[in-house]
């Protein structure tokens, strides 16, 4: 998703683990059966994967569908990472879960904010009084040590020495706690709704183990399990991930967008020695300066082979084309609080000008800040560190944005992916090692290579290039492979009794074609733009601004379009300034906008790119009417709605060719499009499965039944949980 949207802010989030009430002891229903592994794997396409099934080129899944089943998976509504795998994870439906899109918007202001989690803030310490209580704290201290201290001495003494210390202490700590002593930290609360499946077992004695599935953070303990956090994490920024690029190229420029938010650091020459920054975390503990960065060194070597960074205490030399290990970085708030990241650096170029990557800087598991829960329990991500490495604690970990803004190619992402994998396969390998019941891993390669890769499946993409099409053909059937490995390790790990279930959340389809949907909303007449001061101007005029909410004149518009598919009614009573009356008018402008939208045609392509528009209450069991969207957009194959309609922008052109590295997609397709995948070691029942059905199955496997009404079916026959477990 757009990294203009701050994820959660990355500082002092939570101050404790919640508590883990009394439960059985390991037991129960781990006694019967083997062992359940649940390997997921983003973003994972039917379609491609059948036909490199019967082509040969993925034999363990093929033989893993012949001895067990397979089938493909049809992911909710909307088609989204965060989305599908809420559901997997609760067995609610989106409206269930809260988790419908990956944005939301307030109806008060109508605008966005991070849909997965959202943002608060608690007292740290006594907060306002912690001033206050440093200085009384401060002033006893200081009078008592040297009142104790000299009265068997220079009894007299004592008091004036204690009176006069305890002021001077007295007020050094009011100073501290008015400057190096945070009044509020951040805290992050998780939207989604719903009780895991592995809570479920381990209040059962089900030991568990769950590594990166997506919208687990702040990690929740849970009974007998082991829990590491995976999308959601933000990284020190408080993004979902912002790489740097470092260039002394006077003539470089970045898109006009830089949709992705890469921090950009000029470099003042490309020779000798360079003092530049990194960028760090924003201030929000006390706000002066804005960001705190850490002081970098650049030594480019005489002959232009090497280039020596220097920072936060280290020394590391990168030759063009090499990564460097992974570098410990500081940023002091204060001598009292400081955040420590981890990053690695990419020398892309030297000669003629530097050209340095830095990817988003990981929070190191080492020295997290108090309360930022990314595992259970906390120092279980430490544990994990020494165990098998340093590996990316970030939960969209493979940079995307690097390349999509075209600061480093296509190679440069690959090489992310494989480092990123081969850390994620250490920590597979070490929850393998190990003997609880229930193991769930996640794996996000996949989608991240569909996102980039896409446009070389591809002949009629705008941005497809035939010359190095073979080339990334090959890699992206590679990606598919090395899932392909990952399932024959794990298979070749488990025992006759246990049972392995591969998944993915939705699958891909080429994104060639944008579909601006509220600049039809303008043209059509349901958004309506003003100029400055209320003024009805041109349309015209307005588009080519290309402003934001700004423009638009609530007291006329009757629909709006925010997030990726989520369409609004201005209804009164419940936008701030909502005009349409709930009732009959509500329901005939939802109906009229459906059947409109799905009759319009790209003049183009003809082809009709709004594939079917869902009334909320058709598609979700339950939801709150506040905030979930009154219709969700689903597009064809080969369409998407655009980055600026995801954010409420209005581009002039109703429709547009995506140039751009991120080819493909799947976020407003209509699932029917982007199926996922499904196998399972034992015989799956029916061939038509819903990632709903994916809940009750797992607690079917473990002997337990859900702990509430879900709408899933299993697609694997089970023994019915006895009476009262």
């Amino acid at each position: 998703m757009r990294n203009a949207i701050p994820t959660v802010l990355a500082a002092f989030i939570l101050a404790a683990a919640l508590p883990v009430n009394a439960v059985p002891p390991p037991g129960g229903a781990e006694d019967g059966g083997g062992r359940l592994v649940i390997l997921g794997f983003d973003g994972v396409d039917a379609k491609l994967t059948e036909q490199w099934m019967g082509e040969g080129k993925l034999p363990h899944l093929a033989e893993l569908a012949r001895r067990g089943g397979y089938a493909r998976l049809r992911p909710p509504i909307p088609a989204q990472t965060p989305v599908s795998w809420s559901t997997f994870t609760t067995g609610r439906d989106p409206g269930g879960t809260r988790i419908f899109d990956f944005l939301v918007r307030d109806p008060e202001t109508y605008m966005p904010s991070f849909g997965v989690a959202r943002e608060s803030s608690k007292p740290f310490l006594w907060g306002a009084r912690n001033p206050a209580v440093l200085a009384v704290a401060g002033a006893l201290l200081g009078w008592l040590i040297p009142f104790v201290l000299l009265r068997f001495v220079a009894r007299r003494a004592a008091w004036p020495v204690g009176i006069a210390l305890g002021i001077l202490v007295g007020v050094a700590g009011w100073w501290v706690g008015s400057h190096w002593i945070p009044e509020k930290v951040p805290v992050v609360i998780n939207n989604r709704q719903g009780i895991p499946f592995w809570r479920v077992a381990g209040e059962h004695g089900v030991e568990s183990v769950v590594g990166r599935i997506p919208v687990t953070f702040p990690a929740r303990p849970f009974p007998h399990g082991h829990l590491l956090s995976g999308l959601g994490v933000p990284d020190v920024r408080g993004r979902i991930g912002s790489p740097s690029y470092y260039t002394s190229d006077p003539f470089f420029e970045l898109g006009a967008d830089n949709e992705f938010s890469i921090e950009i650091v000029r470099l003042s020459t490309n020779r000798g020695t360079i003092e530049t920054h990194i960028a760090g975390p924003p201030n929000r503990l006390f706000g002066t300066p804005p960001r705190i960065d850490a002081p970098m060194t650049l030594h480019v070597a005489e002959d232009r082979s090497s280039l020596e960074i220097e920072t936060c205490g280290q020394r590391v030399t990168v030759r063009p084309g090499e990564w460097s290990p992974w570098v410990s970085l500081v940023f002091r708030f204060n001598p009292l609080v400081s955040i420590h990241g981890m990053a690695r650096f990419r020398l892309l170029e030297l000669d003629p000008e530097i050209k340095l990557y830095l990817t988003s800087i990981q929070f190191d598991p080492d020295h997290l800040p108090p309360g930022f829960l990314i595992s259970s329990p906390a120092e279980w991500a430490s544990e994990l560190k020494t165990e098998v490495g340093p590996y990316k604690t970030t939960g969209w970990a493979v940079d995307t944005w690097g390349v999509s803004e075209k600061v480093v190619g296509e190679d440069v992402f690959l090489e992310d992916v494989h480092n990123t994998v081969s850390a994620f396969r250490k920590l597979l390998e070490r929850f393998l090692q190990g003997d609880e019941k229930l193991l769930v891993h996640y794996f996000e390669f996949t989608d991240r290579v569909g996102h980039i890769l896409f446009r070389f499946m591809d002949p009629t993409h705008p941005y497809y290039d035939a010359e190095r099409a073979p080339k990334y053909r090959e890699a992206f059937l590679e990606s598919y492979q090395l899932m392909d490995d990952i399932v024959s390790e794990v298979q070749a790990s488990l025992g006759p009794d246990d049972t392995l279930v591969v998944l993915s959340d939705h699958g891909f389809s080429s994104w060639r074609r944008s579909f601006n949907i509220n600049t039809w909303l303008a043209r059509n007449g349901y958004l309506a733009l003003t100029g400055g001061g209320g003024k009805v101007q041109d349309l015209e005029t307005l588009f080519d601004r290309g402003q934001f909410w700004p423009n638009v004149d609530w007291s006329r518009s009757r629909a709006y379009h925010l997030g990726l598919g989520g369409l609004f009614i201005n209804l009164r009573g419940r936008e701030a300034q909502g005009i349409v009356a709930p009732g009959d008018e509500y329901e005939s402008l939802r109906r009229e906008l459906a059947s409109k939208l799905e009759a319009l045609v790209d003049p183009e392509t003809g082809v009709h790119p709004v594939r079917k528009v869902y009334l909320r209450e058709e598609i979700y069991a339950t939801f709150d009417p506040r905030i979930v969207p009154d219709m969700i957009v689903t597009t064809e194959e080969g369409y998407r709605i655009s980055w600026q309609s995801a954010l409420g922008g209005m581009p002039k052109e109703l429709f547009t060719d995506n140039a751009r590295p991120w080819s493909g997609d799947h976020c407003t397709l209509n699932p029917d499009v982007v199926p996922g995948v499904l196998f399972a070691n034992r015989p799956i029942e029916r061939q038509r499965v819903d990632m709903l059905d994916v809940y009750p199955t797992i607690l079917g496997i473990l002997g337990e039944r859900p702990p509430e009404k879900v709408n899933g079916v299993p697609f694997l026959r089970v023994e019915e949980p006895a009476a009262g477990t």
